[in-house]
């Protein structure tokens, strides 16, 4: 391998080497695969970005159907259907007889 000089480098000299002529498969093929590298790495880091995203807005709805659940329970208590219906003058009146199941 034969040493080059700066000056070949930058008038483009190099490029009429012979050996460098010989390897241009080798060069090539490497060039390739550095792009599909840098390639690989940004898609993997959209993806992440992605995959961060939405797990905010899994997290985000977990809390709003945490909170609609909480509202949902409170609402269908008996306690406080007792005191809507007393708030609107119903004339329905709670059971004070147990429920009785049926097996």
């Amino acid at each position: 391998m034969a040493k080059f000089s700066f000056k070949e480098v930058l008038s483009g000299d190099i490029l009429t080497k012979s050996w460098l002529q010989r390897q241009y498969k080798v060069i090539l093929l490497i060039s390739v695969l550095i792009f599909m590298y840098i390639y690989s790495g940004l898609r993997a880091q959209q993806q992440l970005q992605t995959l961060s995203n939405l797990q905010k807005e899994l997290n985000d709805a977990k809390l709003v159907q945490l909170s609609l659940k909480a509202q949902l329970m409170d609402v269908t208590r008996q306690s406080s259907i007792t005191r809507m219906l007393s708030e609107h003058q119903s004339d329905v009146k709670p059971s004070k007889t147990p429920v009785i199941r049926v097996q």
